[in-house]
């Protein structure tokens, strides 16, 4: 089952966070990027027309930038090519050759790069979040949801917010990977909790699971068939 997957590869350092920290709307809206030779990156940006002039004086000023230019304007404001120097881990951990996902959108904050992409399944989901590892690029989990048309709707499957929140930063962290990346130790300090209260929210979060998907009631409906 296709996933939708919305994460935050939280790096300052990335290419246009800076810039999208200096203008006033405080962020860029990146509609396509293309990995270019030596590790440069040709990026298709948008911004407002209040954020602008800010947006056109930050470009000199950011050593990253080696080459821009105005598309012009639509009614989501004003586009520019952009090509961006020293971006090899970036361009390494989202090739387009080794995993499945799908971009939807792209949002530069001063927080890092926020990305909604659609993944055939877990497994491929789980190949991008591994290659930012390797490549030293820190990717969170902020939302995953199972239905690809309405990618705001989350499926919680009987979860509370608590709960689904412990299970996504547990499934971040890597706390289900084999072997495991993240203790109950170092989960709750993410969690701001206990360890035993942290152990406690997954145990609840993984029941409701289970008897969501397994249940009595799926087992009587798989039946009904």
């Amino acid at each position: 089952m296709a996933i939708v997957a919305e994460i935050l590869l939280a790096d300052e350092t990335l290419p246009l966070v800076g810039v999208a920290d200096s203008i006033p709307s405080g962020e860029l809206s990146i509609s396509n990027a293309v990995g270019l030779e030596d590790g440069k990156l040709l990026l298709t940006v948008s911004v407002n027309a209040d954020s602008r002039g800010a947006f056109e004086r930050e470009l000199g000023a950011q050593p990253q930038i080696t080459d821009a230019a105005e598309i012009g304007q639509t009614a989501d404001g004003w586009f520019y090519k952009i090509v961006v120097d020293n971006a090899p881990d970036l361009i390494a951990s989202h090739d387009p050759e080794e995993f499945e996902g799908v971009a939807m959108d792209a949002t530069v904050t001063s927080d890092g790069i926020r990305e909604q992409k659609v993944f055939s399944d877990y497994e491929a989901f789980s190949a991008l979040r591994d290659r930012c590892a390797v490549n030293d690029i820190p990717l969170e989990l902020l939302n995953i949801a199972s239905d690809p048309e309405n990618p705001g709707e989350r499926d919680q499957f009987g979860l509370t917010d608590r709960q689904y929140r412990a299970m996504s930063v547990a499934l971040s962290a890597g706390y289900y990977d084999s072997p495991r990346r993240c203790s109950t130790a170092e989960l709750a300090d993410k969690l701001d909790v206990s360890a035993a209260a942290a152990s406690d929210l997954l145990r609840r979060a993984e029941k409701q699971l289970i008897s969501s998907t397994v249940g009595p009631d799926q087992f009587r409906n798989a039946l009904a068939q």
